[in-house]
C-alpha cells in the first residue's frame, strides 16, 4: 500500500498531465509543507497527516477571514482548495462520535475534573489523529464541569 505522501505525489502528476490548475497548485503546497519539515519525505503516514490537517485548518480560518472582510471571491478559493485538501484527511466524526470518544477517554484516564482536562484531550487526540480538537476540547468542558 501507497503511503500517503506517495499518494498525494501521484496525484500530483495526475494534475499535472490533465493540466488541472487549480489541484496542481493546492498538492504543490501540500508537497512543499511534508517536504520543508523532512527534506527527503520519507514520513510516517501520521506525521504527513499532521501536515495536511494543519494546513486544512489554515484554510478554514482563510475562509472565515475572507468572509469576515467581505472577499466572497477569496473565500470561494480557498472553499476549493479545502475540498482538494479535505481528500486527504480522514473522515471527521460526527459530533456524537466525538462525545462517545471523548467518553471513552475520560473514562479511561479516570478524570474527574476540569483540572485533567489535558490528559483526557491527549488521550482522545492520540486515538483519533485528524479529529476536530476544537470539538473535542469543548465537549471535554461540557462533561468535566
Amino acid at each position: 500500500m501507497a503511503t500517503l505522501f506517495e499518494k498525494i505525489n501521484s496525484d500530483l502528476q495526475k494534475a499535472l498531465k490533465e493540466k488541472n490548475e487549480q489541484r496542481l497548485s493546492v498538492l504543490r503546497m501540500v508537497k512543499s509543507r511534508v517536504l520543508y519539515v523532512n527534506a527527503r519525505g520519507d514520513l510516517p503516514d501520521a506525521e504527513v497527516l499532521k501536515i495536511v490537517a494543519k494546513y486544512g485548518k489554515e484554510l478554514k480560518e482563510t475562509i472565515e477571514e475572507m468572509k469576515r472582510v467581505n472577499r466572497p471571491d477569496a473565500a470561494v478559493q480557498s472553499e476549493k482548495e479545502l475540498t482538494i485538501v479535505s481528500e486527504y484527511l480522514p473522515k471527521q466524526l460526527s459530533d456524537d462520535e466525538v462525545k462517545a470518544a471523548v467518553q471513552a477517554a475520560i473514562s479511561e484516564t479516570g478524570a474527574t475534573s476540569a483540572k485533567e482536562m489535558g490528559k483526557v484531550i491527549k488521550a482522545v487526540m492520540g486515538k483519533h489523529p485528524g479529529i476536530d480538537g476544537g470539538k473535542v476540547n469543548q465537549f471535554v468542558r461540557e462533561l468535566l464541569k
